[in-house]
């Protein structure tokens, strides 16, 4: 993965369907671990189309700022699942 990719602000939750239930930030390292290790979580990359197609980390799935209101269907059914949302950073 580029160093632009490594770059990106990670966030974590533990996602509840209904609600969040833990709010986490993860530094890229923790991430890289994670993605190495083969931990199972939901990675969803925040950010508009145009800068997605411009590079992403392998399996994110985009979800731009249009869709926000239909994040849930983005979501895994159970409830315990991490999901890792990271985008380009604060601001």
């Amino acid at each position: 993965m580029t160093k632009f990719l490594w770059s990106l602000f990670f966030v974590a939750a533990f996602f509840s369907i209904s609600a969040a239930q833990e709010f986490k930030n993860l530094s890229v390292d923790e991430i890289k671990k994670m993605i190495d290790a083969k931990t199972k979580f939901v990675l969803l990359d925040v950010r508009e189309l145009q800068e997605y197609r411009q590079g992403h980390i392998p399996t994110a799935i985009n979800v731009p700022p249009s869709k926000y209101k239909e994040i849930e269907t983005f979501l895994p059914k159970a409830k315990n699942t991490l999901v890792v949302i990271y985008c380009r950073g604060y601001g």
